[in-house]
Order: C-alpha cells, then structure tokens, then sequence
C-alpha cells in the first residue's frame, strides 16, 4: 500500500490556502507548504498511523524508513510529518538507535532534504535534543562533531540540537558544557547568518544558567559575530553588559 500517499492526501484535505501563503512568504519562499498547522499535522500523522496498524503491518526498519522517506518529500507539512513519526512514535519505544540511525538523520542534510531553518530547528528540538537526552552522553558527542560539517544545516543542528537540555547543564553529563563551548567555537567562525544565529541561540540558552561563561565567550570572540548573532547572543544580558559588547563590537571594523 502507498502509505505516503494515504497520508498527503489526509494532510491535503486539510491544507489552508492562506496558511501555505503565510508560511511561504515567512520563509521567503525557500520552501514549499500546504498550509496545515502543528496540531493537524500531529493528529493526522497518528490517525494514520494508528488506522492502518503500522506498528504491526511494518517492521521497525521500515516505519524508520517511512520516516525518512517523508523528508524527501517536497512539502515542509510532509518533513514535518515524518519528525513526528519519529518523535512522538518511534522514539518512545526504543526504536531508534544512535549509532545506527545519526548517520541516516546526517544524510537528510547532506542529500539536501533538511535545506530550511525551519525543518533543521524542529528537527534538532523534536527529535535529535530527545534522543541525546534519551541515549546519553555518546549520541551528544557524536551530535556534536556535525560542528565539523560543511553543510550549513548540518552544523546549525550540531548546537540547536542542545538547546532545550541547556538548562540541565552538567547534570546531562560531565563535559556538557565545553562540549557546547567547543561546538560554538567552530560554528562562530562561519559568516553565513544562519550558522551565526544558530550559535547565538545556543548562547542565550548557556546565558539563563552560566552567564559569566556566556559573557565570557562573546567577550572572547566579539569580531566573529555579526550584529544580528550579538544581538540574539545577549537578549538575557545586563543592559550594561550588552551596550559594552556592541561597543566592542564597533571596533572590530
């Protein structure tokens, strides 16, 4: 049976005309929608599911595969489907493993099928941050190396993966943070703007729980940012912490 096909035409039916016209103009027309929001997607994704007895029908392998074979198609509402598949789904069982699975999840930017911040950021919080949290301190590591990677989105994810396990700081795991550090010592050092918002992002979260570690690293790497990445860096800054790094800043040239 075409399960993909099941699906598109369940998220079609649901499609909003001036939703995928909002999304479209958002993301500045780098991606296309159909126009459904998170909730109708989530609801489709396990009635379809559900209705169609995957779980039983399909073996692991294959629902995995489903998943991914979702990102490759050509709608964000489609790629989205397939995050929720493996979020809300698959994950919870047990079903993916790290050290098999990260290298298809790496093929997803690399084969060009993950190419908008909007798939990369929901990607990273809903699935790559919970199965670092869920599998340990090697899936991070491993997350983390993506730092390395020449594909923008690949090396955004290698911080905003973090983000939402920021808070827990070293009670994820000893090292957590100089593995945060170390990631956004290499990301910084690419201009693109989404690689450089990408490491901000990474850094305000580290400001709510080691300001000082924060501060210190911006302080440190001040003329590698650009003004839009120090902006979002320092959002939970001081006012006089922030004025002084945008002074520092102007100096750079």
């Amino acid at each position: 049976m075409d399960h993909i096909g099941e699906l598109q035409e369940r998220l079609e039916i649901k499609s909003n005309l001036d939703l995928k016209d909002w999304w479209e103009e958002y993301l500045k027309h780098n991606a296309k929608f159909r126009g459904l929001r998170m909730l109708d997607i989530q609801s489709i994704v396990h009635k379809w599911y559900f209705e169609f007895r995957l779980d039983t029908t399909l073996s692991t392998e294959e629902q995995k595969a489903l998943a991914l074979n979702l990102f490759r198609e050509e709608y964000s509402e489609d790629k989205v489907a397939g995050i929720v598949l493996l979020q809300e789904i698959l994950l919870p069982t047990g079903a993916i493993e790290w050290r098999i699975d990260l290298p298809q999840f790496a093929k997803l930017f690399t084969e060009g099928y993950i190419s908008d911040w909007n798939i990369c950021d929901w990607f990273c919080v809903k699935v790559l941050g919970p199965l670092a949290e869920q599998q340990g301190e090697d899936c991070a590591r491993a997350i983390s190396q993506w730092r390395n990677s020449d594909n923008l989105w690949q090396r955004r994810a290698s911080g905003v993966a973090f983000v939402n396990l920021i808070k827990n700081g070293e009670s994820n795991f000893p090292g957590f943070t100089d593995m945060l550090i170390e990631i956004c010592s290499e990301s910084i050092q690419h201009k693109e703007e989404l690689s450089q918002t990408g490491t901000a992002w990474v850094l305000r979260e580290l400001s709510y729980t080691n300001m000082d570690l924060a501060e210190s690293f911006i302080e440190s790497n001040i003329c590698q940012f650009s003004r839009e990445a120090l902006q979002k860096a320092t959002e939970k800054m001081s006012s006089d912490t922030t004025t002084r790094l945008k002074e520092a800043h102007k100096d750079c040239g």
